[in-house]
């Protein structure tokens, strides 16, 4: 099973379940404080335990798993989160220091090379308590969960990791990088309130290893959307204020021919 890292730059979805990155969404059902990935296949497990038919046995093991994979994962999720603070403060200065952005991704890939292969193995554990079934049954929900998060792509986040191929000028990518700074200004205030909520949520529900109420899963809900609705706007400007008609529809081609704000 491979597990989608979504990048942009350095920015690593994988901070909490409930928080947005600039390149796009780690989309949940439910506030998680662990960081690992939704779409991983021990939290989607865990998840859909029901419409899996897991056992008490096999939800046991499983929780075990998730529990070695959040120790082990906790210091590379510091490490992605220090990236991503350096990144946002260097697009806040408003510097177009290209050798330090090149060596912040740098630093990204690295980390997302360390982050691959354990997330890997973590995944082919979950496979081998599996039934065949099971793991069948497993491999179509997570197939779902990638459309839905692909879906869901940040658009300005993605013309920014594919200038090169949409053939972004020196012009559009200076104003590209102003909407990207006033897309973080704009964030600041809901990203706060997402970690307050994470401390909150563990606080409360984490520490006691309980499962968050549905009073909490739909306030970070409401948080999920209304970043989706400020990722919209400002996709929504970069396609209308920065690309050409050209560009717009090789952009629509690199993402599969879906709909996205800002195209009739």
């Amino acid at each position: 099973m491979s597990i989608r890292i979504a990048l942009l730059f350095v920015v690593i979805a994988v901070l909490c379940s409930a928080a947005f990155t600039l390149g796009g969404t780690a989309a949940a059902r439910q506030v998680d404080t662990s960081g690992i990935p939704p779409e991983h296949p021990v939290s989607l497990a865990l998840r859909s335990r029901q419409d899996l038919g897991l056992s008490d046995e096999q939800v046991t093991k499983l929780s075990q798993i998730r529990d070695a994979m959040v120790a082990e994962f906790a210091p590379l999720r510091d490490q992605a989160q220090s990236l991503q603070r350096q990144m946002q403060e260097l697009q806040q200065s408003g510097s177009n220091d290209q050798d330090a952005a090149k060596k912040l991704k740098q630093a990204g890939d690295e980390l997302g090379n360390k982050m691959r292969p354990m997330f890997d193995r973590y995944a082919q554990a979950v496979a081998a308590l599996l039934s065949p079934e099971q793991r069948e049954k497993l491999m179509k929900l997570s197939e779902l969960q990638n459309q839905k998060s692909n879906g869901n792509q940040f658009v300005l986040g993605f013309v920014m990791e594919s200038r090169e191929r949409l053939g972004i000028t020196p012009r559009q990518f200076t104003k590209l990088q102003y909407l990207q700074a006033d897309f973080i200004r704009a964030f600041a205030p809901l990203r706060e309130q997402m970690e307050l909520l994470q401390m909150e949520v563990q606080e409360k529900f984490g520490n006691a290893g309980k499962e968050p109420t549905p009073e909490y899963q739909e306030r970070g809900k409401n948080l999920q959307q209304k970043v989706m609705e400020l990722q919209a706007q400002f996709s929504e400007r970069a396609l209308k204020e920065v690309l050409e008609p050209k560009q717009r529809t090789e952009l629509e081609e690199l993402l599969g021919g879906k709909h996205h704000p800002g195209q009739s």
